[in-house]
């Protein structure tokens, strides 16, 4: 498996996500510091692959590759009538419907980004900080993209 299928896997996800929520940042795949990101430039999105990659073998010699990534949301609760917390409830739910199965992934009950992975999915604990102490709402959602 080269790294162009990793390319194609991570610029799929990229595209899924594009249209989750309104960006005014992102989908971007080089994440910043929440300093470098000013309240006018949220909702932002970033696609962190700082995390690992696990290689498992079967008996078929057949490796099967799972990155795991990060997608870091920053949200605006700088409005004291805004609810960090609904902030991120609805973030979360965007996300989970940007990569819920559609067309032929509904048959096999996995999003495969377009055919390009084994599947794509939201995996594991997130963080939520709603920002409820200085207005700056984060999200960080684990996501696990197995190749074929």
């Amino acid at each position: 498996m080269s790294e162009a299928v990793r390319e194609a896997a991570i610029g799929a996800l990229q595209g899924a996500l594009a249209g989750a929520l309104p960006w005014k940042l992102g989908p971007a795949r080089r994440l910043k510091l929440w300093s470098d990101v000013p309240a006018a430039m949220r909702p932002a999105c970033f696609i962190f692959e700082g995390g690992q990659e696990t290689v498992s073998w079967s008996e078929s010699a057949a490796p099967r590759r799972t990155m795991e990534v990060r997608i870091f949301v920053y949200l605006n609760a700088k409005d004291p009538a805004a609810v960090g917390a609904a902030l991120l409830n609805e973030a979360m739910d965007a996300l989970e419907a940007a990569l819920k199965p559609r067309g032929a992934d509904l048959a096999l009950g996995r999003n495969t980004l377009g055919g390009l992975v084994h599947s794509c999915r939201i995996d594991g604990k997130t963080l939520k900080d709603p920002g409820d102490l200085d207005g700056d709402a984060l999200l960080i959602a684990p996501v696990s993209v197995i190749l074929p």
